[in-house]
């Protein structure tokens, strides 16, 4: 007599996210394909528990798992249970093709709630079912589609709130972040004055704390994204409809075109770039009579000069380059500190920079404990609704309350960004261009226009006034003006560690 073959069977669940139950729940799935193996004396080996993912495609993390299980001959699996077809597949296309798969593996598909066999009649009936599964998905594709359509016409962005934004509560419109909105705007201002690459306000922004959704570095393609979404200036363009958003820009219109590529080549053809690139202290500086800044031009094609044309100011006459260029060196060699000043601040700095560090860190250790007690927290939460111990309510409160927590935990973090930061390392590096500021303002000069404008910005905040033989007493940036206090009047800038 035969031996009858041992049935051995694995089940897959699935819900379309994890924050919606797709009608039935996950255990509910379970139980009754556990029922159902147990009335058809089918041993269940495993069970495959899909959380969040859409039955559109095969490509499901669990769902390949199982097929896989049921491939590997050492399992002797001969059953795939499923409560109903729509959780196996939503594409009669990936349908028939797993399906082929099993059979050759020699698993056969069984649905707790719809009757499919191998007898013609179920085959009928697998195949009607797979179909409508798919037909029902595309209507509520389109369903979905026009109700997002009909948000969007009305304004509400309907999609992941970007980086700068966030929503109050589920469901609501974009609200600007206090946190990061204010990055947003610093990059399409600074993207604006045309002097930087995507690669360079990458870097300009993260110098100055700004980091990603993830904690990470940004990186060149998140400038470009961020530069060319128009969200940024309160647009929604989606679907060929290009609507008025109803939620507060972070960026005007205006500074939104200037930062496109467009405007930009503009831009560039209405500038005189390369006498702008021969005169970098043009506009810099001042008439100390009339406060006209000073342009340059060649005169005869030949001989540059700084000049202004004003009528009526006696002082208004041409200076040529040379000239004016020695005459700023001079000023900027008067200026330099001492390496008697450098070594002594340095050591100040890295004195309080270290205790604050220490606080710092210590504080951050607490943050980084506090946002892992947080993280047991909200798994409790979902082991709670799991065993029905919190309504759908319930869990959706408190699951609320605790990301609110942990992202309150997380700003903490992201607003000490400081303790990531190389005092030591930035000082010497300030000091390079410090050390000898008129070298490297010559230096620059012939070599990087945009790089010797921001240098002379970082020296000299606002603009200098000149006599027509001097420069005035201008403002200066924190270094050189504690450089310029601790010689006139002999302050109190002592160093507190030994070898100064």
């Amino acid at each position: 007599m035969e031996k009858t073959k041992t049935k051995k069977g694995i089940i897959y669940c699935r819900v379309s996210s994890t924050e919606q139950v797709d009608n039935t729940s996950l255990e509910s799935q379970e139980r009754y394909c556990r029922e159902y193996a147990q009335r058809e004396g089918i041993e269940i080996i495993e069970a495959f528990i899909e959380k969040g993912e859409s039955a559109k495609t095969a490509n499901r993390t669990e769902f390949i798992k199982a097929v896989n299980f049921c491939g590997n001959k050492k399992n002797n699996i001969t059953h795939f249970i499923v409560y109903k077809l729509d959780r196996f597949s939503r594409n009669q296309n990936d349908h028939v093709v797993t399906q082929t798969t099993l059979k050759r593996y020699g698993v056969v598909l069984r649905s707790v709630t719809e009757p499919i066999d191998e007898t013609p009649i179920g085959k009928v009936m697998e195949g009607v079912i797979s179909v409508f599964a798919e037909f029902d998905n595309n209507i509520r594709t389109e369903r979905s589609k026009g109700g997002m359509m009909e948000k969007v016409k009305k304004g509400v962005w309907v999609w992941q709130a970007p980086i700068g934004y966030y929503r109050i509560r589920q469901g609501s419109n974009l609200t600007p972040e206090s946190s990061t909105s204010p990055y947003i705007l610093m990059i399409f201002e600074e993207y604006a004055k045309g002097i930087h690459t995507y690669e360079s306000i990458a870097k300009y922004v993260f110098e100055r704390g700004f980091k990603t959704k993830q904690g990470k570095i940004p990186h060149a393609q998140l400038m470009e994204k961020i530069l060319k979404n128009s969200l940024y200036c309160g647009k929604i363009r989606v679907w060929g409809l290009d609507v008025k958003g109803d939620f507060e820009a972070i960026v005007s219109e205006d500074l939104f075109i200037q930062c496109q590529k467009g405007y930009k080549r503009a831009y560039t053809k209405i500038n005189h770039t390369t006498q702008n690139q021969y005169f970098p202290l043009r506009r810099k500086i001042l008439c100390a009579h009339c406060q006209i800044a000073l342009t340059g031009s060649f005169s005869k094609k030949i001989y540059p000069y700084y000049h202004h044309q004003k009528q009526g100011c006696l002082q208004a006459k041409f200076i040529p380059k040379e000239t004016l260029d020695a005459l700023f060196v001079k000023c900027l060699n008067e200026i330099t500190p001492s390496v008697k000043f450098e070594k002594i601040f340095k050591a100040i700095v890295m004195d309080i920079w270290q205790t604050n560090y220490k606080r710092m860190d210590e504080n951050n250790a607490k943050v980084r404990i506090e946002i892992e007690r947080l993280e047991q927290e909200r798994q409790k939460i979902f082991d709670l609704h799991r065993e029905g111990k919190y309504s759908d309510d319930e869990f959706l409160e408190q699951k609320e309350i605790t990301r609110r927590k942990m992202n309150g935990k997380r700003q903490l973090l992201q607003d000490n960004h400081i303790e990531e930061f190389n005092m030591e390392e930035a000082l010497n590096y300030c000091f390079n261009f410090i050390r000898e500021t008129a070298k490297t303002w010559e230096r620059l000069k012939n070599k990087n226009y945009n790089l010797t404008i921001k240098f002379q910005n970082q020296i000299f905040p606002e603009k200098l006034t000149f006599d027509g033989e001097k420069f005035g007493t201008n403002k200066l940036s924190i270094i050189y003006k504690i450089n310029q206090q601790s010689g006139a009047e002999k302050s109190q800038l002592v160093c507190r560690s030994r070898g100064c």
